[in-house]
């Protein structure tokens, strides 16, 4: 009896370690974190100004799993100092950012995803720019597309090259949250690649939304949104690159006035993004970046520009601490807590670290 025990808890210690094995093999696991001090030099809001202080504005776990020869999954867990990931008692939480499974090659040179995932919107001009550890890209900055939507993605070559791609995708335009209404969210790009470092795409989405009354005769309209833009990037090596980003959207009856003088209007919103950067020796790059929002053409004085500067000292592999300032500027001053300040000047020292 004791020899059959022995011989049992050998087999099973044996089947063990062959699964530990199995997993580690098809499991990768990464992250990434960064997160700042800040101070406020100036403020359009009184009760913000001379605010100072540590905070994390990112923290990822990702788990990529090869479920089958052609098929990935991937779980990713966010946390940061945010109103949407954090607890009830205003603790760091945390929110589930991406989950998702990719049947890859589902025909030739494509792949087919289902599940919470990246849009289309700007997460290849994301990449370019290589700085959201200092701050988001223009879309995503004002507000403009979410980052993550649940639905079914395909993505793949139009070209066997590679040089000509293309990305689908039709969503709940709910973000990370539970589906609430009927209307849904239909995004395309395409991307084309015509030399090397060289990189153009051509974004475009239409989300459909329920009806508004117009105050103005009583009736219900149309409320549908669209969305247009354009990236062009240059990348030579690890030296600089240079990009721009423009975009414009439509919203069908949504400039109101606060009164029922005046019918509906569509509005139009504008946004222009240049930025760059150069590498000055192999462990240090100027960064830099100007934007040019208009959230909507027909009003006066409402817009805002955006001046990010910064240089990214790489201390080690994976490891940056970048000193950097941001001023957005206020075509008019929003006057809150007492301030008359046209701007909103911060200094930031970051520190982003992958592994």
């Amino acid at each position: 009896m004791k020899d059959i025990k022995s011989l049992l808890l050998i087999l099973l210690l044996a089947l063990s370690t062959s699964f530990a094995q199995e997993v580690k093999d098809k499991v990768k696991l990464s992250g990434l974190m960064f997160g700042d001090y800040y101070y406020n030099i100036d403020n359009s809001d009184g009760a913000k100004k001379d605010l100072n202080g540590f905070q994390f504005r990112r923290i990822y776990i990702t788990a990529d799993y090869a479920v089958a020869d052609n098929f990935d999954a991937r779980f990713r867990l966010e946390s940061d100092q945010s109103a949407n990931s954090n607890t009830a008692g205003g603790k760091i939480g945390v929110m589930v950012k991406d989950a998702y499974i990719k049947w890859k090659g589902v025909f030739t040179g494509s792949d087919l995803t289902f599940g919470v995932s990246p849009t289309p919107a700007f997460d290849i001009a994301e990449a370019a720019w290589g700085y959201r550890s200092v701050e988001k890209t223009i879309m995503d900055y004002n507000g403009i597309v979410s980052s993550r939507d649940l639905g079914v993605d395909l993505r793949g070559k139009i070209t066997e090259s590679g040089s000509v791609n293309y990305w689908v995708k039709i969503a709940n335009n709910s973000g990370n949250a539970s589906e609430t209404d009927k209307y849904k969210r239909y995004y395309a790009l395409v991307q084309v690649k015509p030399a090397e470092g060289f990189q153009a795409t051509g974004y475009f989405d239409y989300a459909s939304k329920a009806q508004v009354t117009d105050k103005f005769d009583k009736s219900l309209k149309s409320n549908d949104a669209v969305v247009a833009g354009l990236f062009l990037n240059y990348q030579l090596k690890s030296d600089f690159a240079v990009g721009f980003e423009g975009f414009t959207r439509s919203i069908q009856n949504g400039y109101n006035q606060a009164n029922s003088t005046t019918a509906l209007k569509n509005q139009s919103t504008l946004g222009l993004s240049f930025w760059a950067w150069a590498s000055l020796t192999e462990k240090i790059r100027v960064v830099a970046r100007y934007d040019n929002y208009d959230p909507n053409t027909d009003k006066d004085n409402d817009g805002t520009s955006l001046i990010v500067a910064g240089l990214d000292f790489k201390v080690a592999k994976n490891v940056s601490i970048i000193p950097n300032i941001e001023v957005l500027t206020y075509q008019t001053a929003p006057k809150l807590n007492g301030s008359t300040s046209t701007k909103d000047f911060q200094g930031k020292v970051t520190m982003a670290i992958s592994f």
